[in-house]
């Protein structure tokens, strides 16, 4: 099973892979480590950040989508340019879920193994939501 972590970051979702092998959550290495979306009022744009997560997903061989979820409301709240994103991750034919904040915090202090090698920093949220949808799932 792969799974694509995300965490989305104003108009960019950085993303991070991780798959089972031996029982162990191993990373994912690619080319690949952010997709933005451009103007975010052009149609065009947005297809294009579509078509862009579709051709990702397809290409890596992804099985579902794990998103680090962000607050409606209150000082840490999402903006709506990150809320359309997390709209185009849900609009490809993959499943999606979305991770609490909370629990993905409680996960990693659980997390006895930490962070493979390879995981950029900023890059660590959306494994961790991978990592926790695998573990959620029983894949492990």
């Amino acid at each position: 099973m792969k799974v694509c972590g995300v965490e989305i970051s104003g108009s960019e979702a950085l993303i991070a892979i991780a798959t089972v092998n031996d029982g162990e959550i191993s990373f994912v290495a690619t080319g690949t480590k952010k997709i933005g979306l451009g103007d975010d009022k052009d149609a065009a744009s947005v297809k294009a950040c579509l078509q862009a997560i579709k051709a990702f997903a397809h290409e890596n061989s992804i099985d579902a989508f794990a998103i680090k979820a962000r607050a409606h409301k209150g000082k840490m709240a999402g903006g709506a340019v990150s809320f359309k994103v997390e709209t185009l991750f849900q609009l490809t034919e993959y499943p999606v879920s979305l991770i609490n904040a909370v629990a993905l915090s409680k996960f990693a202090k659980k997390n006895i193994a930490g962070i493979p090698s390879g995981v950029l920093k900023y890059q660590e949220d959306a494994f961790r939501c991978a990592a926790y949808q695998m573990q959620k799932s029983g894949a492990l």
